[in-house]
């Protein structure tokens, strides 16, 4: 271990029983389901990861009768829409990943899927919000609320959804109606909508008041899928993959080492299912010797960030640190 390597070891160390204590308070525990062995570029939906405070809300299970979208507060041309009246309107697809911000290094809380509703950015110039305002508090049927700023309404990738790879949305993923805007963290992206408020204040919402981060900007991640930690390899040859994503600013390159992090090599990556989806990344390599060997990879996105080495838990702004595994080689 290097002298650096070991200085941020232990301030890690001396730092762990504060950061155990407030990540216990903010309570973040995505649910994650069984998948297979490969990672498909889309996930199904049973498979996709869950994360709420409270679970679906008792009053959509009978459907959508008494359910409309209200866009308030300071606008010229407020609007009150019913699900049919939300179904009628135009509609786009745009494929997004979501990455649960209480996702370890190397863990399964990010999943990618295809979805279909209405682009925010029309509702939101339909409302026609007053030239001062500068902040969107999205008020879910749960309870649940977030302040959003509200020119996250004009990404070209932001939509409210009503359906997640073909179907109607469940209501584990939001039904009727989920906001989706790539390059944040899934605690922005609500689920079962109701109300839109044009503000010029930005409240603190559930998870901001436990301590996480306000901007839940995606940060660069990269993940080895394949092959698994202490999986035994029974030839010198393989093939490594796995994913990488950073939001909406896409991938740039992947490395990956076989020999303790002393050298890097550039990674093959397929081209990515659309801007704001993760990226998959393949290297075949031959190991130089048998035993146990160590593997990591790094990536960049598309506006030279480089994925940081500096491991640190997900509380409070998401996780940061390369992935590393190892196998041993016969």
């Amino acid at each position: 271990m290097t002298r650096a390597r070991f200085l941020r070891f232990l301030f890690f160390i001396l730092l762990l029983p504060f950061a155990l204590s407030a990540k216990a308070l903010a309570a973040m525990v995505p649910q994650v389901f069984k998948k297979g062995k490969e990672t498909r570029p889309i996930t199904p939906v049973n498979e996709f990861y869950v994360e709420d405070y409270s679970g679906p809300p008792k009053s959509l299970r009978q459907g959508t009768a008494n359910w409309k979208l209200n866009v308030t507060g300071k606008v010229d041309n407020p609007l009150s829409l019913n699900y049919q009246q939300i179904l009628k309107r135009p509609s786009v697809k745009r494929i997004i990943t979501l990455n649960c911000i209480g996702n370890p290094v190397g863990g399964q809380a990010i999943d990618n899927a295809e979805w279909e509703g209405i682009p925010l950015k029309d509702l939101i110039d339909e409302a026609d919000p007053h030239f001062f305002t500068s902040t969107m508090i999205l008020r879910a049927e749960d309870g649940y609320f977030e302040s959003i700023p509200l020119k996250k309404a004009k990404h070209p990738g932001a939509i409210l959804a009503t359906k997640m790879n073909g179907e109607p949305l469940n209501l584990n993923h939001g039904f009727p109606l989920r906001l989706l805007i790539p390059g944040l963290y899934g605690i922005k992206q609500m689920k079962w909508i109701k109300e839109i408020e044009i503000a010029n204040h930005s409240p603190k919402g559930y998870w901001h008041k436990k301590g996480w981060s306000k901007q839940a900007k995606v940060k660069i991640i990269s993940r080895i899928d394949s092959p698994e930690n202490n999986e035994t390899l029974f030839t010198r040859q393989a093939v490594i993959k796995g994913i990488a994503f950073a939001g909406d600013r896409g991938i740039q390159y992947v490395q990956v080492s076989i020999d303790g992090e002393k050298t890097w090599s550039l990674a093959k990556l397929e081209k990515p299912l659309s801007p704001y989806s993760w990226v998959f990344w393949s290297y075949p390599c031959t190991f130089a010797k048998a035993g146990r060997t160590l593997i990591a990879v790094r990536a960049a996105d598309q506006f030279s960030g480089i994925q940081q080495d500096d491991l640190r838990d997900p509380f409070p702004n998401g996780t940061s640190g390369i992935h590393r595994i190892e196998v041993q080689v016969f």
